[in-house]
């Protein structure tokens, strides 16, 4: 007895030079939505005041960011994991240095109303 089977999808072969093309296109989409992604981490925009447009945008980019870096592990195993690894390192580290600039701002502001306190109590 024959069972059914399903239809097998039918994929065009993957030639060295599509690949190539591949590579290079997500390679160019991971440059573009790195840019993008360091853009969207500078923006000052409190999520409460954000528009659907701005969220859906944010979630764009993440979303190509990811794609590239699944396409360029699928090819090259380690890079697209690497790539991704690199980009949240570098933007750790611009977010610890705007933090410390935030504390340090702080402290100053908190050392300046200490001595009006202190000019007013006088």
């Amino acid at each position: 007895m024959n069972e059914p089977t399903q239809p097998t999808l039918k994929r065009p072969p993957v030639t060295p030079e599509s690949m190539v093309q591949r590579l290079k296109k997500a390679r160019t989409t991971l440059e573009t939505s790195f840019k993008d992604f360091h853009l969207l981490l500078s923006d000052k925009l409190l999520d409460i005041n954000k528009s659907n447009a701005k969220k859906t945008q944010e979630k764009h980019i993440v979303d190509e960011l990811v794609k590239a870096c699944v396409i360029l592990e699928s090819a090259n195993i380690g890079e697209g994991v690497m790539a991704l690894a690199v980009i949240a390192l570098r933007e750790h580290l611009k977010v610890r240095d705007r933090v410390n600039e935030l504390e340090y701002d702080l402290e100053v502001t908190k050392k300046t109303l200490n001595l009006l306190k202190r000019d007013l109590e006088k």
